[in-house]
């Protein structure tokens, strides 16, 4: 009978280790129509960029993290546009939150304001973001690479509310993605300045305002040098996007775009990484 009875504990541990999704390395770039939402994990910590429109991220969120698990570590707003931080005030009701990281250049904001009273009121810390912080988030490590603290930053982001947007590398040991929001060609002429020393380089390109060609210019391109791009994007979109320039212009990369491909993952295999599609 004892026997029986371990054996029944056995099966069942076994069947649970099944059901129970297990840690492991990942960016989803999240497929929320004309929007962005990317979620990064290293190990059973998670953090969230930005939230597209509506509550259709909290489905892809759903589809992506364990049932189980109902805290996101880190919250990353790259500016307040509904397209980016809609979904965010959703996820807030939804989730326990660690930390909120915000520009403070658009903090006047409605949206913005709206957002920091729901922080509030749920006693969520939080910063604003500024170029040269870092985050550790299991083995992973961000790294804010704007706003950037000059007169220039601040004249692009005056003129608009895209230059504003958190530009954030996230580093594994063998894997950087780059991610820029919806800045412009101006916030990137002074990206190239501000980071000289190989900063920009990634593998892998979240290609900036879902591949508007007022983004990704070929400067940037080149000090980037990605691997692959990955485009952010709804389904025949009125603005366009992924504009055809933009295209022509990373036509000699693997281009994955959620339009398209549906949800995009790069998930650790062994020793490598893999890019599929959800489509």
């Amino acid at each position: 009978m004892s026997r029986m009875y371990g054996a029944l504990l056995l099966a069942a541990f076994i069947l649970l280790l099944e059901i129970i999704p297990q840690p492991l390395d990942k960016v989803a770039v999240l497929d929320v129509g004309q929007g962005d939402a990317i979620l990064l994990q290293s190990g059973t910590a998670q953090v969230l960029i930005d939230g597209g429109q509506g509550r259709v991220v909290l489905e892809r969120l759903a589809q992506e993290m364990p049932w189980f698990d109902r805290t996101i570590e880190v919250v990353m707003v790259t500016h307040p546009q509904r397209d980016h931080m809609e979904g965010l005030l959703h996820v807030l009701e939804a989730y326990d939150v660690g930390l909120v990281v915000l520009p403070d250049a658009a903090h006047s904001s409605q949206l913005q304001e709206a957002w920091l009273t729901m922080i509030g009121e749920r006693g969520v810390a939080y910063r604003f973001a500024r170029a040269g912080q870092q985050l550790t988030v299991g083995d992973a490590e961000l790294t804010i690479l704007n706003p950037l603290d000059s007169d220039e930053a601040m004249a692009a982001t005056a003129s608009d509310l895209n230059n504003a947007s958190i530009v954030v590398k996230a580093s594994w040991p063998d894997l950087s993605f780059l991610l820029t929001g919806d800045a412009e060609s101006r916030v990137e002429r002074l990206l190239l300045t501000a980071w000289p020393g190989g900063e920009l380089q990634a593998d892998i390109l979240k290609v900036g305002h879902h591949g508007s060609k007022s983004s990704t210019s070929p400067e940037f391109l080149a000090a980037v040098q990605p691997s692959a791009a990955i485009v952010s994007a709804g389904l025949d979109n009125r603005f366009d996007h992924p504009h055809q320039e933009i295209l022509d212009r990373l036509a000699s990369l693997p281009i994955w775009r959620t339009d398209r491909d549906g949800t995009v993952s790069i998930v650790r295999a062994g020793d490598d990484w893999l890019i599929t599609g959800q489509k």
